[in-house]
């Protein structure tokens, strides 16, 4: 299963707020916060409108601000998409391919810098609302400002206080769970883990120059 990198990444637009919205912003700002870094292995699975599971994957995900990620997917297709908050990498072993992109404001709205550090960009692209109001298993609601957005929701899920989840639901009714075990917080990542370096013999698609 392939990953779309427009479900990686999530950058800023302003925008005014009610009071009950402040307070479950702050709320969710307030655990998002202490999250300088992230590393943690994870489980996706696409459900279809009807609820039935169409698709599955597994792998490793790190991320540490500002707007640098690593997403690996390792079974049952190789995949990895990379950011270093400047460059975008897509590669496919399978399609022996890598595609270079900027991160720029194409990529508005999309989820990856939940734990990026632009807190200020998060309620400015969402609308958030709290569902859950179990102290220890807090989740929230982001409803994305642009109406143009690929997806209508995320869920974002919390288990002691700590990411557990992310639910993403797009404009069609179908859904991609996320679920993080394994869970770093503010592990020590080096900046040459945010720097994919090209395998000889790949064929190169760079969309940069």
């Amino acid at each position: 299963m392939k990953v779309y990198p427009l479900l990686l990444v999530l950058l800023v637009s302003t925008l005014a707020y009610g009071e009950t919205e402040a307070t479950d912003s702050k709320k969710l700002k307030s655990l998002l916060e202490p999250i300088k870094s992230l590393s943690a292995s994870f489980v996706q699975s696409i459900y279809d409108v009807d609820g039935f599971e169409i698709d599955s994957s597994q792998g490793r995900f790190r991320v540490a601000s500002p707007s640098r990620f690593v997403w690996h997917v390792t079974t049952p297709l190789e995949q990895q998409v990379i950011s270093d908050g400047n460059i975008l990498w897509v590669y496919d072993p399978d399609l022996d391919q890598v595609i270079v992109d900027k991160v720029d404001g194409r990529l508005n709205a999309t989820p990856a810098l939940l734990f990026s550090g632009d807190l200020e960009g998060l309620e400015a692209s969402y609308e958030i609302a709290q569902k859950s109001l179990n102290i220890e298993k807090p989740s929230f609601v982001l409803t994305p400002r642009d109406n143009g957005s690929l997806f209508s929701r995320i869920e974002l899920q919390f288990a002691d206080r700590n990411p557990a989840a992310i639910i993403i639901t797009d404009t069609l009714g179908q859904s991609t769970a996320i679920v993080l075990k394994d869970l770093l917080l503010n592990p020590l990542l080096r900046k040459e883990t945010f720097v994919f370096s090209i395998p000889p013999g790949i064929d190169v698609i760079n969309n940069v120059r």
